[in-house]
């Protein structure tokens, strides 16, 4: 292994190790020394790898702020109907939030504009790109005639993505039910519920 790779795999360990922590006692109740500490180094010894908390959070936010927006975007150039898509859709929203938990606890959980407002202006891109894919989603759905004409877009979209968004307070990984039995229970009361009649 290089001196590069040496380095980039011990930055993605410090990001990892902050995302962890920046999730579980939230952005100001964890010092920089925590960081170190949990990847084995000493204090002073991170800065050598990262110029302060801020810029930490910032690393942490933007290597994965568009998992959830690329994973919609390629579902809708999906060639299948729209119900397939939502389906799909809520689907892969609970395995991204399952597989990226910290990161998104921290999107819903810390006050980012306070912290680093250009970062939060960035997460608030990417939200409003995802809830516009989710919105153009029902939209289909409505042309087609397979979702009820009198629904509301904007209002289904954040019904679906509110209720997504809920996992992230009570899902537990390795519980009752699995992220994607979850997905499944979940579609079925969104589709019940909009549905066009037979």
């Amino acid at each position: 292994m290089t001196t590069t790779d040496k380095r980039l795999s011990r930055r993605r360990a410090i990001t990892a190790a902050a995302s962890a922590l920046f999730s579980e006692r939230g952005y100001g109740a964890t010092r920089m020394a925590d960081v170190a500490a949990a990847v084995g180094l000493q204090a002073g010894s991170l800065y050598y790898h990262v110029e302060s908390k801020e810029a930490l959070l910032a690393a942490v936010v933007e290597e994965r702020v568009g998992v959830a927006v690329e994973m919609l975007e390629a579902i809708l150039d999906l060639d299948v109907d729209p119900v397939t898509k939502i389906r799909r859709g809520i689907e892969g929203h609970l395995v991204v939030f399952d597989e990226h938990a910290d990161i998104y606890r921290i999107f819903l959980s810390e006050r980012l504009d306070t912290i680093a407002p250009d970062l939060a202006t960035t997460v608030d891109l990417r939200g409003r790109q995802y809830e516009d894919l989710w919105q153009r989603l029902v939209e289909e759905g409505i042309a087609t005639g397979v979702l009820r004409a009198d629904l509301d877009p904007w209002l289904t979209m954040k019904a679906i993505v509110g209720l997504a968004n809920s996992t992230l307070f009570w899902f537990e990984p390795g519980g009752r039910l699995s992220s994607t039995q979850v997905a499944e229970r979940f579609t079925t009361v969104v589709l019940d519920g909009v549905l066009a009649p037979a």
